[in-house]
């Protein structure tokens, strides 16, 4: 395109990119001096739709507290990473890979 776009077009696009997206959920893990990330969920655009006006507080209420990363998709390709960093308690340390071994501390 060799002009910019206008909102109707702008509109457009989004919905037909929005109408594929799905995301992954990732916990942050404190390992040594670092702060590792491991998938503990993944949502589809109907789930995404059920909590895309309060994510923290879904979040919270889901997994408890945590350093989260929720990725964003379109397909297979990366659109964007939103963090959230909700207080409390973590509930999501049963899903994360056996390699990060017995005792994990959350970020």
């Amino acid at each position: 395109m060799k002009r910019n776009p206008n909102q109707e077009e702008l509109d457009q696009r989004f919905e037909e990119i929005y109408s594929q997206v799905n995301c992954i959920l990732l916990a942050g893990v404190l390992e040594g001096v670092g702060i590792y990330f491991y998938e503990i969920g993944k949502f589809t655009k109907e789930e995404l739709d059920g909590f895309r006006d309060r994510p923290e507080e879904y979040l919270f209420e889901r997994f408890g507290g945590g350093n989260y990363k929720l990725n964003f998709y379109e397909g297979p390709s990366f659109i964007v990473c939103v963090n959230f960093k909700p207080k409390g308690e973590p509930k999501w340390i049963s899903l994360l890979p056996e390699k990060v071994g017995s005792n994990p501390k959350p970020a």
